[in-house]
């Protein structure tokens, strides 16, 4: 007769299971012998079967027992990826980057709903974990492995559970984590609704298995969201947060709203940064002695000196070919010399205005020393031109130079 629990049809003696939220499930399993396992196997848990693979780093024998961990699928999501630049003009596809990620963590993709299907015209993968670069791509939504082994990017669906299949032996309302009582693990998982002898119905978020040779007993956790990662990861993100709300750190993108003097005011482009929508700010373009009059609606980059609330500057402006990328008047002061062309221009620019000026009432003496006669000996009087007929070029609307 097959164990309640095993692996592999190998007997477990004791165990743990963990389904979180977000991310692959894992096992810590204990064996009653020690079985030559490795690579992919199969947990079976009361007619469950979980699809996984044994993670090297965290197996072995002690005395005549195994322990080993079991990780959802290929247990590759942990792994690194290198770094590689993404470009398509027509915008990076948010499924060939996580399609890449999971070839090369040994992961099988299922249902792929990401926030976006496109991510940017560019996307820069950084080398670290290849389940890091997935929740990059796949934005404010939930990804997890299933028991299939199949991992699976979508919003958690939500189901009451039939009362028949689970029994609530203790609750903490406080801390919304329930003991529950579960037959078949196929009926009452993440999303599950519980109800029975509850006070208000309790979304499953997170279970905790405990397995014996013979039974179980399951812990589950009511307190998170759809896309939250789970009791622990939720309040390690916390602290991560609140340390880093001691500095502003970033780039945040804003809106031209208009001129303001030599400031810009501006409304942010994304509400979720909690920044306020019109703040008037200095520019620091990053090049001495330039000032611009941007264009209203184009978009420019505000960050923070020193991460410091009270030192905000616009340091970047749209580039080439985005919205507002020629900004409505453009200053370059210098108090010496600007050279354009190169490091060793001499030739100075003549004055547009004051040339034209000069050049349209423009007249000189000449002597016209054509004899009108035979026999003429006396000197010709100098004669003054007229004015030239037309007038000459207009000089540049566009760029004004200062003497």
């Amino acid at each position: 007769m097959t164990a309640y629990a095993n692996v592999n049809g190998e007997p477990l003696v004791d165990g743990i299971v963990h389904v979180p939220n977000v991310g692959p499930w894992w096992a810590d399993v204990v064996f009653e012998v020690a079985p030559d396992l490795s690579g992919a196997v199969v947990l079976n848990l009361g007619g469950l079967a979980l699809s996984g693979t044994i993670d090297p780093t965290h197996d072995g024998t002690f005395g005549d027992q195994r322990r080993s961990r079991i990780v959802a699928g290929g247990g590759g999501w942990g792994s690194l990826v290198p770094a590689l630049h993404y470009h398509n003009d027509a915008g990076v596809r948010a499924l060939a980057v996580a399609q890449d990620a999971a070839r090369i963590a040994g992961e099988t993709l299922g249902t792929f709903e990401p926030g976006a299907d496109a991510i940017g015209v560019d996307y820069v993968r950084e080398s670290g974990p290849a389940s890091r670069v997935l929740e990059d791509v796949i934005g404010a939504v939930a990804w997890w492995v299933g028991y299939d082994g199949v991992t699976v990017v979508s919003q958690r669906s939500t189901a009451e559970a039939d009362p028949a299949d689970y029994q609530i032996l203790d609750f903490e309302p406080a801390a919304k984590v329930a003991t529950v009582a579960i037959d078949d693990f196929s009926k009452v998982g993440v999303g599950s609704i519980l109800e029975e002898t509850l006070d208000a119905p309790l979304t499953v978020f997170e279970l905790e298995i405990r397995i014996s040779a013979e039974s179980s007993r399951t812990t589950v956790w009511g307190g998170g969201t759809a896309a939250g990662r789970g009791r622990l990861a939720g309040l390690l993100a916390d602290i991560a947060k609140r340390v880093a709300l001691d500095r502003l750190w970033g780039k945040y993108r804003f809106r031209v709203v208009r001129m303001s003097g030599v400031r810009v005011e501006l409304q942010a482009v994304a509400q979720i940064a909690g920044l306020p929508d019109v703040i008037p700010l200095s520019m620091k373009p990053g090049v001495a002695g330039a000032h611009a009059k941007l264009a209203g609606g184009s978009i420019v980059i505000v960050e923070f000196i020193e991460g410091l609330r009270t030192m905000p500057i616009v340091s970047a402006f749209a580039g080439k070919g985005e919205e507002g990328d020629a900004p409505d008047e453009l200053d370059f002061s210098v108090t010496t010399t600007l050279r354009l062309g190169s490091d060793g221009a001499s030739e100075g620019v003549t004055l547009g205005d004051s040339h034209k000026s000069w050049a349209d009432g423009h007249t000189h003496d000449y002597i016209n020393d054509i004899a009108s006669g035979t026999g003429v000996t006396s000197t010709p009087t100098p004669a003054v031109t007229d004015p030239p007929t037309s007038a000459a070029p207009s000089p540049s609307a566009k760029v004004k130079v200062d003497a």
